[in-house]
Order: C-alpha cells, then structure tokens, then sequence
C-alpha cells in the first residue's frame, strides 16, 4: 500500500511534503512552493519573524482568521507579515555595497 495522501487544509487538494509547509497557526500542511523558481501553488505564506529571527508559517486561513468560533485563537495565529517582508516570486535584487 502507498503512503496516505495529506489534502491541504486550505483547498483540499492533494499534498505532499516537497511542496508544502505546516502552518504554525492551525497544525496543518498546506500548499507552498519552497524555490522561487518552481512553479507551483500557494495557499499560504512564510516571512522572516525579526524578532526571533526565524522563519514563520501560516496557511490562508490563519492568516485570515477574524474571531469566528471555528477560527484559531488569537493567540495561536502567527501574524500576518508585513507588505515588504511578504515573499515575491521577483527576481531579488541586492545593492552593492
């Protein structure tokens, strides 16, 4: 028998563990491409916490999570990543110094 299949807690489609993160929110994995340069599907997000200086992990749902009884507390919700920390699939540029 193969491996069971894990779905993403956002789409619930098939996922595996190349592609894809456990959100720090909820537990779950969900659909994230780890190069920039593969294509792939997103349904979630992974910045750098500076004040921990590590990297930080929330699927869609985390991130959106208003205050229903199904959502995540506040407090186990990573929060959301500021504009300019949020991954880009540009090109980065460096300056030189």
């Amino acid at each position: 028998m193969g491996q069971p299949v894990e779905t993403c807690v956002v789409c619930g489609e098939a996922v595996d563990e190349t592609n894809s993160a456990i959100c720090q929110g909820c537990n779950r994995r969900y659909h994230l491409v780890l190069r920039q340069d593969e294509p792939g599907k997103d349904c979630g997000d992974v910045w750098i916490n500076e004040a921990f200086m590590s990297l930080q992990f929330a699927c869609f749902n985390c991130l959106r999570a208003t205050g229903a009884d199904s959502a995540p507390s506040a407090a186990s919700v990573p929060p959301a990543p500021p504009a300019r920390a949020r991954r880009s699939r540009a090109g980065r540029r460096y300056r030189k110094r």
